[in-house]
């Protein structure tokens, strides 16, 4: 309802054979009905965000976002096929950088094997959207990003 191309999207996404699952928490995707015992060779959590309750720079958002991203690397190194990946694709410009996805991975057992830059027109037709909000149907500047992909250590 947030999105005017979700239905779309989807749909497309169907077509070409993904499997697509809503209303799943990041934090414990594991925990999920129609996930629990699932593998996966990639997992991808495209610019996670834990939402707007402080001003970007603050540092208890931070520490709210890091717990997102940790929470999701927890319940994805559970849920990866052997020489499975996970990829986290972020903001890689301050105040992002202070989300140590490189570090938060090593925390809960997985290591950053590749650091791929992130450009939005290799994805032709994509379109990011904000996460919340009465602006949620509008894009957001990407900015500097790249994609972390993430092994089991």
């Amino acid at each position: 309802m947030k999105y005017t191309r979700a239905t779309t999207n989807l749909k497309e996404l169907e077509e070409l054979g993904c499997t697509i699952f809503q209303g799943v928490d990041a934090n414990t995707m594991r925990q999920h009905p129609e996930l629990n015992f699932k593998s996966f060779d990639r997992i991808v959590f495209n610019f996670p965000h834990a939402g707007f309750i402080r001003r970007e720079h603050n540092i208890l958002q931070n520490l709210s976002r890091q717990n997102l991203v940790k929470g999701f690397l927890r319940s994805a190194r559970d849920m990866l096929k052997e020489n499975g990946e996970v990829h986290v694709t972020h903001k890689t410009a301050h105040p992002f950088n202070r989300w140590e996805i490189e570090k938060v991975a090593e925390e809960v057992g997985l290591r950053l094997v590749d650091k791929v830059l992130f450009y939005i027109w290799d994805y032709p037709g994509s379109d990011n959207k904000r996460g919340d909000g009465s602006r949620c149907n509008e894009s957001f500047p990407v900015g500097d990003c790249c994609t972390f992909k993430i092994f089991r250590a």
